[in-house]
């Protein structure tokens, strides 16, 4: 995500195996979890958010997804278009920390953040050329990363969802991709799936 030679690869032997792609979905995700400024309450020194790090998760959520997006939009446009004009999908994956930060989470907070500030610009920018950009913000997903967790912490976190109070799972990202798609006035939206949770400070 951070290379433009890797992503150039990647759409590249893609693209050698089922041509040039009309859809993309565009989910890259990593986090850390630093305070702005903290004072350590052993020693009492004082120490702020590593600026490297901050910059390392910029660098793959945010910069990383509009890479690809750029590049993939840029093959969309050799294609011819379909009987409406439509030459592609692009899907970005946020999250709703993206509006609902937690401490510890300013540099994943601002990088999703970002994936949906350029949600619409995008659709904005590509509006002649038929390509659709949207963004879906999930909540709390049994994704591989949330397998890790004792069972205790998951039970809690699926709790914490107002309706249903379960964790969603991936199918249910994958039907809203699939909507997004297939729904062609579905354009510059950026759409929350998270069973109605609003995550607390922390």
């Amino acid at each position: 995500m951070t290379s433009d030679e890797a992503v150039d690869a990647g759409l590249e032997k893609s693209r050698a195996t089922i041509g040039q792609e009309h859809i993309l979905v565009n989910c890259a995700g990593t986090g850390n979890t630093h305070r702005t400024a903290s004072r350590d309450k052993q020693t009492g020194e004082i120490k702020h958010f590593p600026l490297s790090e901050f910059e390392k998760i910029i660098q793959i959520n945010l910069i990383g997804s509009f890479r690809c997006a750029a590049k993939s939009a840029a093959g969309m446009l050799t294609l011819g278009g379909m009987e409406d004009g439509e030459r592609g999908v692009i899907i970005n994956i946020s999250s709703v920390a993206a509006q609902d930060g937690q401490i510890g989470q300013a540099a994943y907070s601002a990088s999703k953040a970002g994936v949906v500030g350029m949600t619409l610009p995008m659709a904005r920018d590509l509006m002649n050329e038929g390509v659709r950009v949207n963004t879906i913000m999930p909540g709390l997903i049994n994704t591989p990363l949330m397998h890790g967790l004792p069972d205790n912490v998951k039970e809690a976190l699926a709790a914490s969802v107002p309706f249903p109070k379960r964790l969603g799972e991936p199918d249910e990202i994958a039907s809203v991709v699939e909507l997004m798609v297939t729904n062609g006035y579905f354009n510059g939206e950026s759409v929350r799936l998270d069973g109605a949770i609003r995550m607390a400070a922390r």
